[in-house]
């Protein structure tokens, strides 16, 4: 806006104000008769001069009071332009551009925003399964190669879990591949129920038994490994499923060992059954909680037993109740990072007809400690008696011995001990080495009183080891591949140690 037109224009008035003022102002009162004398005349005069005179006066004054009002005006018409344009005087094109490119930022923004939502949605459409409930039903799994080479005599090629001797004019070892370890697993999601919340799973494999008669195939049966139904709140949990031990949570990590957890039967108790499992957590801190475990398990298992078309009834299930277990543990920590510390116990009763019964039981710890900001050390310990239904006692329950006194056959409960540990390196979040060793010993002064009764080979196993490397590597989330090399120690009762090396390849796909 300029301000000199207004300013001549208030000039104008005002001299037009003067000119109309002083003819007024320059006439006295009284005029002078035309007779008056010079002096009187002048006497008017210096009148009308000093009339005129404060007329000019009050003009100038009336001029200096709208110069002042001029200049308040155009300080406020300045302040109105800093407001309107956010900047000094003169810098409305900066101001216009700089809106034009928090405009063009926001825009930007919402077209990124636009598109992740997008692509969540596809990636919803792509992994959304159709269910007859109204529920979210979620399907992923892995499809996992394993390619061998086994030196010396095991007990199955593509998992070996034992040694055997070698006989003379038979192959000492073996070299295979298959795709029976991989893995389709469900997960659904059901309502919420008096502040809880209901979901199932169900993970399947292709290893419950092979194609071809006695012979090992590549192609395998479908096999349930594990399912169940969970009932949550934020601190409680109750589950019915087909799980492991309670009282061992963890297991060493391996893509050569999916069939069942690695080191099984080598110090890892490990055996799928049906459990009834309750859960509670007690917060102390943030990211500290102590939990209290109690469950129902049902020892069914032998590892004797052969496939079959119906189940029949086990010692554990012969002495009409369930296995009793509990764990109390101690968590520190989020995800992988975290240190825990549990401590368990199972109970159960088996019966082998004519009131003879064996009362088993177990006491187990378990740890994962992080020792560096990479590294971590974790494993069990157990010693127990009657736990080859948990996966321990080297394959058996009980043993059978002549009782010295009456010079019957009894039967008593297999006393044994083992344990596994690991140390985990991660390089990244993609690569990580493990080093594990486990073992699984059984009384061998036990053992020897039975011996001439065995007729399986496993039933000559005192003790069962492992030592085991891999290195897992995932160069995408969808991608995995990692090699492995065990080495497999049996010792039967008497006699000499068998040996044997199994190096595995695995690459798999996640989906």
């Amino acid at each position: 806006m300029r301000i000199f037109p207004l300013r001549v224009a208030m000039a104008g008035i005002v001299g037009l104000q003067l000119i109309a003022t002083a003819p007024l102002v320059a006439q006295p009162a009284n005029p002078p008769a035309a007779d008056s004398t010079p002096a009187e005349h002048m006497q008017m005069l210096e009148q009308r001069i000093d009339l005129l005179t404060e007329a000019l006066a009050a003009a100038e004054r009336q001029v200096n009071e709208d110069h002042r009002n001029m200049q308040a005006m155009q300080a406020e018409l300045e302040e109105l332009r800093k407001t309107v344009t956010g900047s000094v005087p003169g810098s409305a094109e900066q101001a216009n551009a700089s809106a034009a490119g928090q405009l063009q930022q926001a825009v930007t923004q919402i077209r990124e925003e636009q598109e992740v939502l997008a692509s969540q949605i596809q990636q919803h459409e792509q992994t959304k399964l159709e269910s007859a409930s109204k529920f979210p039903v979620r399907f992923h799994g892995l499809v996992l190669f394993n390619a061998f080479v086994n030196e010396g005599v095991v007990d199955q090629p593509d998992m070996p879990t034992s040694a055997s001797w070698r006989n003379a004019g038979q192959s000492h070892g073996s070299v295979g591949a298959g795709l029976r370890q991989t893995l389709l697993n469900f997960e659904g999601t059901g309502p919420s129920l008096w502040n809880g919340h209901l979901f199932a799973d169900v993970s399947l494999d292709f290893f419950g038994g092979v194609t071809t008669g006695g012979l090992s195939a590549p192609a395998g049966l479908v096999r349930m490994r594990t399912a169940g139904i969970t009932w949550e709140w934020p601190n409680d949990l109750l589950r019915a499923g087909y799980d492991g031990p309670l009282i061992s949570p963890l297991s060493p990590d391996s893509l050569a060992e999916i069939e069942q957890p690695s080191l099984a039967w080598s110090g890892n108790l490990w055996v799928w059954a049906p459990q009834f499992r309750w859960e509670h957590r007690f917060t102390l801190a943030e990211n500290r909680q102590v939990g209290l475990e109690l469950g129902l398990y049902d020892p069914s298992y032998n590892a004797m037993n052969t496939a079959g078309t119906y189940s029949s009834v086990s010692p554990g299930e012969a002495a009409r109740q369930p296995g009793y277990e509990m764990r109390l543990s101690y968590r520190a920590g989020k995800d992988s990072e975290a240190l825990q510390l549990g401590a368990a116990g199972y109970y159960d009763r088996k019966s082998y007809g004519s009131g003879q019964t064996v009362d088993a039981w177990a006491g187990a710890a378990d740890w994962r400690l992080p020792v560096t900001a990479h590294g971590q050390l974790s494993g069990e310990f157990y010693r127990g008696r009657g736990i080859g239904s948990l996966g321990g006692g080297v394959y058996r329950d009980a043993y059978t011995y002549i009782d010295p006194v009456t010079y019957k056959s009894e039967i008593g409960g297999l006393d044994s001990i083992g344990g596994w540990t690991q140390w985990q390196w991660r390089f990244k979040q993609t690569m990580q080495i493990n080093l594990v060793a486990g073992e699984d010993t059984g009384y061998a002064s036990e053992l020897r009183e039975g011996m001439a009764q065995y007729s399986n080979a496993l039933e000559s196993y005192a003790r069962n080891g492992s030592l085991m490397a891999n290195f897992i590597f995932r160069p995408w989330s969808s991608i995995v591949f990692s090699p492995e090399f065990r080495r497999l120690t049996s010792w039967p009762i008497n006699g000499r140690a068998n040996w044997a090396n199994a190096f595995t390849v695995s690459a798999g796909y996640q989906f």
